[in-house]
């Protein structure tokens, strides 16, 4: 997994302990999100991790998404309680909202 997915993960990872601090720098940007929960669409996402990472160690968009879609990211997530679902399909990958939750115990 390379830096900008390793990066997400590590984020979803941090929501799914509560982590206070990450939640509130995700609302300041603009985020849905609170406990386990994180809504996004892939552009916002790929600016935030943009944000976040050095200077030329997160892709373009379409790399990025790209990189993303083909992942083992769902993987990691279940066995971990969560995953990665679309929550608004607006019919284009782009459009669409997606969002992390917690998978019911």
């Amino acid at each position: 997994m390379n830096t900008p997915l390793c990066f997400f993960l590590g984020c979803c990872e941090r929501l799914l302990r509560d982590d206070v601090e990450l939640i509130a720098l995700l609302r300041g940007q603009g985020f849905i999100c609170g406990a386990g929960e994180w809504q996004f669409s892939l552009s916002e996402l790929h600016g935030f991790l943009s944000a976040q990472l050095a200077v030329g160690e997160c892709p373009e968009y379409r790399v990025f998404r790209q990189q993303l879609l083909v992942s083992d990211l769902n993987t990691r997530l279940r066995a971990q309680g969560a995953e990665i679902v679309v929550v608004d399909n607006l019919g284009k990958v782009d459009l669409s909202t997606y969002g992390l939750r917690r998978l019911a115990a």
